[in-house]
């Protein structure tokens, strides 16, 4: 791709995928700059870039080429998508398990159960964070549950394009109704349903089983899909320890801001800097916590590929609700099969 450069006084002009980004002076005596996408905010900032980079801050921001000539709320819509909780759904009561014991200091799934935890996804530009989260955890506490006899990757696209009532797909839906569709239809897993960041025709008949929809399950004594148990919140910092301790990684809905998307490394607090009007929810995986120089944070599975962040992870504040991250934690048991339960 070519890009076309032309220069005014003091205004440079960028046309990048066929948007055009105008790099604008913002302080004259600074000789500062920014990125203006038309009328509407960039998605990449290098307010935030400079700000964040500051001493005195608990994480690095940085430049991504994937989110080059876009908008903050094209981000805000297609690299998210999780839809608002509804009224019901937030007064749903928490899991209490009141656990007086001793938690380590630093705890990762994927070194408590090695080859079981899905790796990160680049859901693309496609808003489907509520199936990628929900499929990644799915396999996980099926893998975890199973003591690894059905350790396989469930397929979010069977969630993108079967689960489609009250859905929109790409342009977002609601956790609450796709946890539903696993727990009542069930999930095939990827090979027999590729994940392709954009809505297809579903091929499988509602009521189904593997067999019928075409798959070969990979898994021995399974004809059925892959359901799940009815799901669980979770909202007080050491029942959510606990719960990853005993069943694995968990989903989470938080709510991002234009800062979130520069995130390179170090534990993410949410900054000043940036454009604080606008932010969207988006629902992630938590497999671990831990703490640095006395910082505690979250360590959490992201969905937009491994070059972001550190390997396609972040870490977050912990226990202190930072972006929301713990007011709406989701556990649930996975249907395994009897033959294959962990003994």
């Amino acid at each position: 791709m070519s890009i076309v450069v032309s220069f005014r006084p003091m205004q440079a002009y960028y046309i990048l995928s066929m948007r055009i980004a105008e790099c604008v002076i913002i302080d004259e005596q600074k000789m500062t700059t920014d990125w203006k996408c038309d009328s509407d905010v960039c998605l990449i900032s290098n307010d935030v870039i400079f700000g964040v980079n500051q001493p005195g801050m608990t994480w690095r921001a940085s430049n991504y080429s994937q989110f080059f000539g876009k908008k903050l709320k094209e981000g805000l819509i297609y690299k998210l998508g999780t839809f608002p909780l509804s009224r019901e759904t937030k007064r749903m009561g928490a899991i209490r398990y009141d656990k007086n014991i001793p938690y380590p200091q630093n705890f990762d799934a994927r070194r408590r159960w090695p080859n079981f935890i899905s790796p990160v996804v680049d859901q693309g530009w496609c808003g489907s964070d509520w199936a990628v989260s929900i499929a990644g955890v799915a396999s996980d506490r099926f893998a975890i549950q199973s003591n690894g006899a059905e350790a396989l990757a469930l397929s979010p696209q069977t969630l993108l394009s079967c689960n489609i009532r009250q859905q929109q797909g790409c342009r977002g839906g609601h956790i609450d109704v796709a946890w539903n569709f696993a727990r009542g239809h069930g999930l095939v897993d990827e090979r027999c349903f590729p994940y392709k960041a954009s809505v297809v025709r579903c091929p499988f008949k509602p009521r189904g089983n593997l067999i019928d929809d075409g798959c070969r399950p990979p898994v021995k004594q399974r004809t059925s899909r892959y359901k799940v148990g009815p799901p669980g919140r979770l909202s007080k910092e050491e029942d959510i320890m606990y719960d990853i301790m005993e069943s694995g990684p968990v989903q989470a809905v938080m709510t991002v801001y234009q800062d979130f998307f520069h995130y390179r490394d170090g534990i993410y607090r949410r900054s000043r800097h940036g454009d604080n009007r606008m932010n969207g929810l988006h629902s992630v995986r938590i497999i671990g916590w831990g703490e640095e120089r006395g910082d505690k944070y979250w360590t959490v599975a992201n969905s937009w590929g491994t070059e972001w962040g550190e390997n396609g992870y972040f870490r977050i504040a912990r226990g202190v609700d930072e972006s929301d991250i713990e007011s709406f934690v989701v556990t649930v048991l996975s249907d395994v099969t009897e033959a294959n339960q962990k003994k």
